[in-house]
């Protein structure tokens, strides 16, 4: 009986020692992906590995807030800096489902609220018509005691972002150019009938954008940076759009490269 249980307490340590050692086999950090990725990146072209610029110089030879170098520069993804600001007036029936019907009037504005990014995302898709590549809601609210139960309506304020589409125009060298803005005023015209809803005045704002940025004082590469438009039913459209393009570097002004990117601020 004690051969015996000598020989399974052996036993049961060859089978712990063996599942310990094959865990720790498994578990042991390999080399081949990192040999693998070093070999691939050299043999990529130098210029496909460097990183991309990420400052930019105002007019005076400062550097651009980083904020305003991503709005401008960052087209591969979303920036808070790149932003379409809207205030409108919807219809609270906008924001039911196929055979929904409005609750309570108690309960209006907590409806509002909760479903201000169904306003947005019909606003996305006349973006993606126009100049942008790709559109997302990042914030959307009932504006605060702005639910009126007589006419079913409601005023919200939406935050969409954006990226634009590629454009045809080559990148010049950063480090030779400066980066200009200009907020403008646009009067979008109307026509006879007016706007009939926030969409159609959209469109006409980005219509009135892309005209900014065709200025002849307008340089290289322009691109809309901020977007602000108010809408209502029957009342004049009021919008801004902030462009921003390049233009060479100002005579006698040499560029630097800065130890460290301006601050977002």
């Amino acid at each position: 009986m004690l051969r015996l249980l000598i020989g399974t307490g052996a036993l049961l340590m060859a089978v712990g020692f063996g599942a310990a050692g094959w865990q720790y086999w498994q578990s042991r950090p390999t080399t081949e992906p990192v040999a693998t990725a070093a070999a691939a990146t050299a043999n990529v072209p130098a210029a496909k590995v460097a990183t991309r610029q990420r400052w930019l110089i105002s007019p005076s030879g400062g550097l651009i807030a980083q904020d305003d170098v991503l709005a401008y520069l960052a087209q591969d993804r979303f920036v808070e800096g790149r932003t379409v600001q809207i205030r409108l007036q919807a219809d609270l029936s906008d924001l039911l489902a196929e055979g929904e019907k409005l609750p309570g009037v108690e309960y209006l504005q907590v409806l509002a609220d909760i479903r201000a990014p169904r306003v947005g995302e019909g606003l996305c898709a006349v973006m993606r018509q126009s100049l942008a590549a790709d559109c997302a809601v990042n914030r959307a609210r009932v504006v605060k005691d702005s639910v009126d139960p007589a006419t079913g309506t409601a005023l919200f304020q939406l935050e969409l972002v954006f990226r634009m589409q590629d454009g045809t125009e080559e990148t010049p060298d950063l480090a030779a150019h400066v980066l200009r803005t200009r907020v403008a005023a646009l009067t979008p015209d109307p026509g006879a009938a007016g706007f009939a809803s926030a969409g159609a005045a959209l469109a006409a704002v980005l219509a009135a954008t892309t005209a900014a940025c065709a200025a002849e004082d307008v340089g290289k590469l322009c691109r809309p940076m901020r977007l602000r438009l108010d809408w209502a039913p029957g009342l004049p459209v009021e919008a801004k759009a902030e462009i921003g393009w390049l233009d060479p570097l100002p005579a006698g002004m040499l560029a630097a490269p800065p130890l460290t990117p301006a601050s977002g601020g």
